[in-house]
């Protein structure tokens, strides 16, 4: 009984965890979108055709186009939220060290497009592209050094792990690892009837990939034995991702959005509100996520939030700043600095104690950030609102005028 129970108990709450809305978010573009990187739940870039790059620090509420080139860009990777790669046609790659206030064009060693890209261990990120073409560098994208793959394959997504480790996926099936820097690559069997589309790897072992044909596949020995993982999979798969060994989340052709919670031996369909193609996902954590797709189609799940992020300035001291305007009326904005990751709680309390509002409470990178507080239902007064991160605290007053 205690088993059925369990059960029931598992399949309503997955039931009530699938039913959460995706929303569409307005990205400026009707360019297709490719990739999407998605630092924190404020943070993310999205980059497509016709040079089409993009960030929200605001968790999407607006999107920012930066202008780096004309070529279509077919993915974008950060390492942190400071230090980042664009990867597309012509073997063009852009980099950033300053969050992406600025992007330097640097030598990629190729000519050929670049389709794929992704971080490993320190300085070591990979680009894998058509023509059988993969590039490496050891030090944060400055210089790149080409691979010799022996194939002559159109790479669609690569996924690395630690510095030396890397898999390559893409046309008609193609799986490629290598296991010292790209010095050697050995093709890995799998049961894909098409193309390749994207590939994940959670550590050295566990990986999945997704492709056309209702491809999804998995394995637990880092790839010497590829296994299908497409149950409840009805439509071509372009892009997936996992934020743990369980829980997933794979798209593709049509608006498909497919959910999974125990590894992918089940996927549940939920509904995207869109039938253009979508071709890429992120899920900084278990609750919130975006995905991008054809023209300019980008969709949010998650709480909307009032807060943003600037990542563009460096912040070597954690401090609560006076909101402003103060006094205001109905609204204003509340800004602090931090200097370390931290758990943040950001509350607003009357004049007598009670807490009013908890504005904040969730774990955030170092940054500068601004909360916009709206005070249109609480009555005229005195106010106080804190800053608490576990090792420090803070406080300030102000004034809502009515």
């Amino acid at each position: 009984m205690r088993t059925l129970l369990y059960m029931l108990l598992t399949l309503l709450t997955g039931t009530l965890v699938f039913a959460q809305n995706w929303s569409g978010q307005t990205s400026g573009t009707s360019h297709q979108l490719r990739g999407l990187h998605i630092i924190d739940v404020l943070t993310g870039w999205a980059c497509g055709d016709a040079g089409t790059l993009m960030n929200t620090t605001d968790g999407g509420a607006t999107w920012m186009q930066i202008t780096v080139t004309g070529v279509d860009l077919h993915e974008v990777v950060f390492r942190d939220a400071i230090t980042g790669v664009v990867v597309g046609d012509g073997g063009t790659i852009f980099r950033t060290t300053d969050g992406g206030r600025n992007w330097t064009s640097v030598n990629s060693a190729t000519v050929s497009q670049l389709r794929g890209a992704d971080w490993g261990s320190g300085g070591v990120v990979w680009a894998a592209g058509r023509d059988g073409a993969v590039v490496r560098s050891t030090d944060a994208g400055a210089s790149w050094t080409a691979l010799n793959t022996g194939v002559t394959t159109r790479f669609l997504a690569v996924a690395a792990i630690g510095t030396d480790s890397a898999w390559v996926v893409g046309r008609d099936g193609a799986v490629l690892h290598t296991s010292n820097g790209g010095l050697n690559w050995t093709s890995q069997a799998n049961p894909a009837t098409g193309n390749i589309q994207d590939v994940q790897f959670l550590d050295a072992a566990t990986g999945f990939a997704c492709g056309s044909n209702s491809l999804v596949m998995h394995t637990a020995d880092g790839g010497q034995n590829w296994v299908s993982r497409a149950s409840g999979i009805a439509a071509g798969q372009n892009g997936l991702f996992f934020v743990d060994n369980s829980n997933g989340r794979s798209v593709g052709d049509g608006g498909s959005i497919y959910v999974t919670n125990n590894g992918g031996l089940n996927w549940v369909a939920e509904p995207s509100g869109t039938t253009h193609a979508l071709n890429d996902v992120y899920f900084p954590d278990q609750s919130n996520g975006w995905i991008v797709g054809n023209f300019g189609t980008i969709l949010h799940k998650g709480n909307p939030t009032g807060l943003s992020k600037n990542d563009y300035s460096p912040v070597t001291s954690l401090n609560l700043e006076q909101n402003y305007p103060n006094p205001f009326n109905p609204q204003t904005t509340i800004s602090f600095n931090l200097n370390e990751r931290s758990n943040v709680r950001l509350d607003v309390f009357n004049i007598i104690g009670q807490r009013v509002r908890r504005l904040v409470n969730r774990t955030l990178n170092p940054g500068q950030y601004r909360f916009t507080f709206h005070a249109g239902d609480l009555p005229g007064g005195v106010y106080f609102y804190r800053l608490d991160t576990g090792k420090n605290r803070f406080d300030k007053q102000m004034l809502l005028i009515k």
